[in-house]
């Protein structure tokens, strides 16, 4: 599942300052020129929690049904990423933001930004 949005998702940046973003997620990846504003790209990696998967396994060694019940973790953990674009005014503070990516990733980015990640 993906999401994207233009002010959305929380938290609310418009109108704070770009510093207040980089103390949260460090310096920008990239900047772009777009339609003559200036916007800032952050793009967050996250690791997925993996998710124990059950089996049950029945033997017969010695005739009779012995049921051994197991949890396995898929391997590699999937990795989920987001990514913030912010456009920011003359005096580098945010005008606009908007997000890209799966709802796991941008989720642990807004955890960050919150002060809360």
């Amino acid at each position: 599942m993906t999401t994207q949005g233009g002010e959305s998702p929380p938290p609310q940046l418009k109108g704070q300052p770009l510093s207040a973003i980089t103390a949260r997620l460090g310096p920008a990846d990239s900047q772009e020129q777009i339609d003559g504003r200036t916007a800032y790209v952050w793009n967050v990696q996250t690791r997925a929690p993996a998710t124990p998967v059950p089996s049950t396994r029945v033997s017969y060694p010695t005739g009779r049904p012995n049921t051994i019940e197991t949890l396995s973790y898929p391997d590699p953990p999937r990795q989920e990423s987001c990514t913030l674009r912010a456009f920011v005014d003359g005096a580098g503070n945010v005008t606009s933001t908007d997000w890209q990516g799966s709802n796991a990733g941008c989720y642990d980015a807004q955890q960050r930004l919150a002060g809360r990640g």
